[in-house]
């Protein structure tokens, strides 16, 4: 257990007499005040002894009215033994403000005050105009207006023409700021880097510039035997993006790109070492279709039997598999196949009500739907229907 703080020091202690007596003649809050015990304390007592109770909705007087927005709500509550809602709903309805004690009284921004808005820190500001940090950062969040930082110092024109006529390191010397401070401004305003100084005029070949993103620069400065610096100057000359160090990455070989989409991405993966994801984002970054064993070009005559018989029937005569007839169809816009219709004989028509009809079906090699059909198109009742009029 913690230590009770010594204004509320008497909680839990027995009730006396004499404190009894003052329920319901003093308020809650004052009362507990006085007899340094919590409020809760003092209404749960004083409503197990049914003193002052929370009466039934009943109109406002004009003294209670008068009470609203000078004290807490749940104050006032207590006070007039009405609910917590029926007093914040009567204060709305009348548009009281909520009572709150504020260290500064509220008042509203002169033009003076909101001029000094941004040009010093949060913190001195509200020192100044005698408010709240709070308010200070929501008056600025209200105009848009950014955070001052004191550590910070703003850069200025003259400045700024320093950035790519000398290396970051000299320029941050001379203005006196950090070194990554003077890269990332000039980034910003996308100011290249500057040249080095001195640096021997270098005729690149073709197979020099080939290698530029594909290694390291300072890889590639030490197998051309030159800085690192010319060769990033010459690489964002050119546009070439930098090479990205990823672990287990190695350049593709323009012998592995001429193999991407003719032999399956499966069997490239133990040729070249590499994951099949990797095979399948190369081969998909050069935009070459992926090379499927299974799958065969389709040629005239096969093309032509599309539409004339079922789909089934083509996949066997063609050896395509009975999906990708479909597809290959659908994509020329061929419709499916229509049986051929074999006309009904005087024979077949004598036949039809002597048996179920699925019977008759099987027997005269049609479907049942289509014996179903005929049969009320002449008029002739169902087997069951011919025996069960039979005496």
């Amino acid at each position: 257990m913690g230590k009770v703080p010594n204004k509320f020091r008497r909680r839990g202690v027995p009730w006396t007499v004499s404190e009894l007596k003052r329920l319901g003649r003093t308020p809650d809050s004052v009362l507990a005040r006085r007899l340094k015990r919590t409020t809760k304390e003092v209404v749960a007592m004083r409503e197990s002894r049914r003193i002052r109770l929370r009466t039934p909705p009943r109109r406002w007087t004009a003294r209670e009215i008068k009470l609203l927005g000078t004290m807490a709500d749940m104050e006032l509550s207590r006070r007039l033994r009405r609910s917590w809602h029926d007093v914040r709903n009567q204060r709305r309805a009348l548009r009281i403000p909520l009572f709150s004690r504020l260290r500064f009284p509220l008042r509203p921004w002169t033009p003076a005050e909101t001029s000094l808005i941004g040009t010093v820190p949060d913190q001195e500001l509200a020192r100044r105009l005698k408010r709240t940090v709070s308010a200070i950062q929501t008056r600025r969040h209200v105009l848009g207006i950014s955070y001052v930082n004191p550590l910070l110092k703003r850069w200025t024109s003259d400045e700024d023409k320093w950035l790519g006529v000398l290396p970051d390191e000299e320029v941050a010397k001379r203005l006196r700021r950090p070194v990554e401070a003077i890269a990332t401004r000039r980034y910003r305003l996308g100011i290249p880097k500057p040249a080095p100084k001195h640096a021997p005029p270098r005729i690149w070949k073709k197979r020099e510039m080939k290698l530029m993103g594909r290694l390291p620069d300072s890889q590639l400065a030490k197998r051309l035997g030159c800085k690192e610096q010319i060769v990033w100057w010459q690489r964002t000359k050119l546009g070439i993006p930098a090479w990205r160090h990823i672990p287990g990455f190695r350049p593709w070989t323009p012998i592995e790109e001429k193999l991407l989409g003719t032999v399956p991405d499966v069997d490239l993966v133990e040729k070249f070492g590499r994951t099949l994801s990797a095979i399948r984002y190369r081969r998909a970054k050069f935009g070459r279709p992926p090379a499927n064993p299974r799958l065969r070009p389709w040629t005239k005559e096969e093309l032509a039997l599309l539409g004339k018989f079922r789909d089934e029937e083509v996949a066997l005569r063609t050896g395509h598999p009975a999906a990708s007839v479909k597809t290959k169809r659908q994509k020329l816009g061929i419709g499916l196949a229509q049986p051929k219709r074999r006309p009904w004989t005087s024979a077949e028509d004598a036949v039809l009500g002597t048996d179920t009809d699925q019977a008759i079906a099987h027997r005269l090699g049609r479907d049942k739907i289509t014996v179903n059909i005929r049969r009320n198109k002449l008029g002739i009742s169902s087997f069951r229907q011919n025996s069960a009029s039979r005496p």
